[in-house]
């Protein structure tokens, strides 16, 4: 290793070490890291700096065995590349830029140490870092940016929208007032947090929220509510008021989003217990009920669904012949990313949605003595025997069902298994632009979406790396007895 110009001298705990000054990007407060679950106590997690999903090392772990306090007001990440990856490395402290006096530098007589060299300054000795071999001596997940310059359009996935089988439905399950309703998701694509700014529209009529802006589309957001004539609860306390979403209807490119009290659960219907309304009342709102546990659902209709879609949404021009010109380029069967974001503690996770097959409000499990680690149990749904997975065990965190706790219904090697979070987020489709790239494929999180200027960070999960083979084996074994 050559004699550097200028180092950067940094503290990290008491001992003073350094930098090739040539190797430092950009030296930065510390930024919103999101943990990553299952790593080494050396990788401090992810985050979004200048546009790119990095990994932040914890520089104190690497060298001294001791963590570095990210809180503390001195402490900064510097941003370096290595081996063609970016990654920050957590200090306690940026002392100052000095040019190097060679007669005061001795480089080590070992090759490949993260200490390449010391440095004399006065009474001080300094400990030169070799970057790439400090970030190198932990197991890293990196991450690679993928960017593409332009998108197909959100048709309605065919493969999503069926039924899991020919006599079943697929529905959204939500609340409005004090009613239960269900919308097929043939035409219900997204489920959104309300976004901070809704746009009035003059004389837009009852029902009509304003516009709000979805990836650069204008979409009009109705409150549901109000159109089809339910009582709005009074009084509603904050955590009512943050079960609200936006769900997005899209039918042939066109876009609504309607506001509802919550979203409860995603699952199929049996068409057996669903009874039809009698023809007079073709053109209700409603056509259909579901029928179970004592409930009755109303399956809102999907040609009113449609009806509306096509009144509310937003005609241009200029959008038309952009959206043209987007298929000519794409094709029309190309698409974005779509996830279920969902909560584990205060970190956000997510799965592709086509792991996905059902969503479901948690239900009572019953144990089973001698299972593997991080299995609760099984339910029973409608009549199948499911296994059901603790994530937040999975994951390092400590587990707690509440009130709001979900089961993701999934597909792992063939294995049907339910998956225990805390909460469902959000549906949504995700552009690549915001979507950073495991380098790997067996690591456990294939993806990070970065979102609102880096605010919010996702992990995405790997289904195939969620339970390693000897336990699929034992819930095989499980399913059989």
């Amino acid at each position: 290793m050559s004699i550097p110009n200028n180092i950067l001298s940094v503290k990290i705990g008491e001992e003073l070490f350094a930098f090739d000054g040539e190797d430092i990007e950009q030296i930065l407060r510390v930024p919103q890291i999101t943990k990553m679950p299952l790593t080494t106590s050396g990788i401090k997690g992810v985050s979004s700096v200048s546009g790119k999903t990095i990994t932040v090392v914890d520089m104190g772990v690497i060298l001294i065995d001791t963590q570095v306090d990210e809180s503390k007001k001195d402490a900064r990440v510097l941003t370096v590349s290595c081996d063609g990856v970016e990654y920050g490395m957590l200090v306690d402290e940026v002392l100052e830029m000095q040019t190097v006096n060679e007669s005061n530098y001795e480089l080590s007589s070992k090759d490949d140490v993260k200490i390449s060299a010391i440095y004399k300054v006065k009474e001080h000795i300094v400990q030169i870092i070799d970057t790439c071999v400090a970030i190198n001596s932990l197991s890293l997940v990196s991450y690679a940016p993928l960017v593409v310059e332009s998108y197909g359009e959100n048709g309605i996935d065919n493969n999503t929208s069926k039924a899991s089988d020919d006599e079943s439905q697929r529905c959204i399950f939500l609340t409005l007032g004090e009613e239960k309703f269900a919308i097929s998701l043939e035409v219900a694509r997204e489920i959104i947090f309300i976004p901070n700014v809704i746009t009035p529209i003059s004389e837009a009529g009852l029902g009509v929220l304003g516009m709000i802006t979805l990836r650069e589309d204008l979409i009009v957001a109705l409150d549901l509510k109000k159109i089809v004539g339910i009582p709005a609860k009074e009084n509603l306390t904050k955590a009512e008021k943050k079960e609200n979403r936006l769900l997005v209807l899209n039918y042939e490119g066109k876009s609504i989003a309607l506001l509802v009290d919550s979203i409860s659960e995603v699952k199929d219907i049996p068409l057996k217990d669903t009874e039809k309304l009698p023809e007079r009342f073709a053109d209700s709102k409603v056509e259909s009920v579901y029928k179970t546990q004592g409930e009755i659902i109303s399956i809102i209709s999907i040609k009113y669904l449609v009806d509306m879609t096509n009144e509310y949404t937003i005609h241009d021009e200029e959008d038309i012949e952009k959206s043209e010109n987007k298929q000519l380029i794409n094709g029309e069967n190309e698409e974005m990313n779509e996830i279920a974001a969902f909560q584990i503690n205060d970190e956000e996770f997510a799965l592709d949605i086509h792991d996905v097959q059902e969503i479901i409000k948690y239900t009572a499990i019953t144990a089973i003595p001698e299972a593997p680690q991080y299995i609760d149990g099984v339910i029973n749904l409608r009549g199948v025997v499911i296994p059901i997975v603790s994530l937040p065990d999975r994951l390092g965190f400590k587990k707690e069902i509440k009130p709001k706790s979900k089961i993701l219904i999934c597909d792992i090697k063939g294995e049907k298994i339910g998956l225990f979070v805390d909460d469902v987020n959000e549906i949504m489709f995700i552009d690549d632009k915001y979507v950073s790239k495991s380098s790997s494929e067996n690591t456990l999180f294939s993806e990070v979406v970065t979102l609102d200027e880096g605010k919010r960070v996702i992990l995405k999960l790997r289904i195939t790396e969620v339970l390693d083979d000897s336990t699929l084996e034992s819930i095989k074994t499980i399913k059989s007895n």
